[in-house]
């Protein structure tokens, strides 16, 4: 492969294309650049959890990651819609064996406390967070990195990845400065010093973060001087504080509250699909689903829009293909089976089971698992499949069905930390990931596992789109799984407030946002 220097959306063209979000109103996301001034100096942010950690090198939650966006940048930024766009790295370039990548680094951005970012701040930060256990599922296949000069560092990996640029996006892989580390060693989550558009001021435990914003962000100061992330633990008390105006945005409100918030003149509600999707998991070793045609009859007894509505509170959107919406290599024109129960039936009489059989269907006990799971037992019992409902604290769960395989059928939810096929795909269907949580149903099918190693390994992306339309077909043909559904991310905000946007992998960056 010849060298490819990677710049703005380079990477990734085609990445997000099909992604959609609505608004109760059309949304009006505004443009930042053009606001001299914001109405307001301040915003109060809410989520209904407390934040653990602003180091970002020991941090793995996402209310931490929105944090930690606002107070630190990324070499690579990754945007609400899911491109990618350059951040503290101007552009990259990928040796010839894709096993290096060249980053140049923006040059006279200031940190918080005045120092002047430098490529030694860059490699120190890589390497830490390579070091750290905390951010693993991004650093994995990192091997190191290193000071080339005052412009370029090079980040060496230990086998080329195709999702690697979206790796760097992740705010667990912060910039910070080596010196403030070095200074606080420890506590430095506790007084965080990044180059981001807001500085930390306080954190009031139990209550909210204080930042204000950082003047000399490379960017452009932000429009909106003063941000409070509040901590509402109690979804009605988050809620009532948003219409009364005590707040001015709500991340993640509770779906009962949608429709009300929705019909709020006062509010906007913007919603997407997540970067998450359910799957129907069968045990293709042992037991009823080893016979293809079995797993092939469920496929045709699934109703997924039923399912959304009576799993979800309709708050979903059908997934035909195993990975979400959000991911990149994601086809939302691929189509499963179609729902025909009597072709159910004809399957399962040819399988052996004219009058049906009975199955052990062990979940998760969370209502997140166990609303949609009645909703899909219904349906194989319209069939003939008694699938006898097992509802199991989550670390038993664990360790019998995704460990030691004891189960018959499952339900199961994978997220796209990294909003690319691979990281969904391969862990679920490849046959190196047997075991250890992750390949469950035992899937072991050769041509399979080539598709996902070309798509794991290229660094073409058209090639990787071809590799996952494969994977999308074998899924189809072999049944391994049964791609459903995938929820929503949503957040609700003021209807003055502008900039907001719903964002497919749940990251908000209040740099954008502005009063009117």
């Amino acid at each position: 492969m010849n060298k490819k220097t990677r710049f703005l959306v380079s990477l990734l063209l085609v990445t997000m294309l099909f992604l959609t979000s609505c608004g109760s109103n059309n949304a009006n996301t505004g443009n930042k650049e053009e606001i001299v001034d914001s109405k307001k100096d301040s915003l109060n942010f809410a989520f209904i959890a407390e934040t653990k950690e602003l180091d970002p090198h020991k941090s793995s939650d996402t209310l931490t990651y929105i944090i930690l966006s606002q107070i630190f940048d990324t070499l690579i930024k990754i945007e609400p819609d899911g491109t990618l766009t350059p951040a503290l790295a101007d552009e990259w370039e990928f040796s010839d064996d894709g096993k290096e990548i060249t980053l140049a680094i923006k040059q006279g951005v200031k940190f918080h406390n005045g120092d002047i970012l430098t490529t030694e701040d860059v490699a120190y930060s890589l390497n830490r967070a390579i070091d750290s256990s905390y951010t693993s599922k991004f650093t994995a296949v990192m091997e190191s990195a290193e000071v080339i000069d005052e412009t370029y560092v090079k980040l060496v990996l230990k086998d080329t990845y195709g999702p690697i640029l979206y790796c760097l996006t992740n705010p667990s892989i912060s910039i910070v400065s080596k010196k403030a580390v070095e200074e606080a060693g420890d506590t430095f989550g506790t007084n965080p010093i990044g180059t981001g558009p807001y500085k930390y001021v306080d954190w009031i435990s139990g209550e909210r973060v204080v930042l204000t914003r950082f003047d000399d962000y490379f960017k452009g100061a932000a429009a909106i001087k003063d941000v409070n992330f509040r901590f509402i633990t109690d979804t009605t008390s988050a809620a009532v504080a948003l219409e009364s105006g005590e707040i001015d945005i709500l991340h993640n409100p509770s779906k009962s509250d949608k429709q009300a918030q929705v019909d709020n003149p006062n509010l906007e509600y913007y919603e997407t699909d997540s970067a998450y999707y359910y799957h129907i998991s069968m045990n293709n070793q042992s037991g009823p689903f080893a016979d293809k045609k079995v797993r092939e009859a469920v496929s045709y007894a699934i109703n997924r829009e039923d399912i959304i509505i009576g799993g979800l509170d309709g708050n979903g959107s059908p997934v035909e293909v195993p990975m979400p919406p959000a991911a990149f290599g994601y086809d939302p024109e691929f189509k499963h089976n179609p729902y025909d129960p009597e072709k159910a039936k004809q399957l399962l009489a040819e399988a052996g089971y004219p009058n049906g059989f009975t199955a052990s269907f062990k979940i998760n006990q969370a209502p997140m698992y166990s609303n949609p799971s009645q909703v899909i037992q219904q349906q194989l019992r319209e069939v003939g499949i008694n699938a006898e409902l097992e509802l199991m604290e989550r670390a038993a769960y664990l360790d019998d069905v995704t460990r030691n395989f004891n189960y018959d059928i499952s339900l199961y939810v994978i997220t796209a930390l990294i909003p690319d096929a691979d990281y969904v795909a391969y862990t679920r269907l490849h046959s190196s990931m047997l075991g250890n949580g992750n390949n469950f149903t035992q899937t072991n099918i050769p041509e399979l596992d080539e598709a996902l190693d070309i798509g794991r390994y290229s660094l073409d992306d058209n090639e990787r789109i071809e590799a996952y339309k494969k994977v999308n077909q074998i899924v189809k043909d072999e049944l391994p799984v049964i791609p459903l559904m995938t929820g929503k991310y949503a957040i609700v905000a003021n209807k003055d407030l502008r900039g907001v946007q719903p964002s497919t992998v749940d990251f908000h960056y209040v740099h954008d946002y502005y009063w009117e």
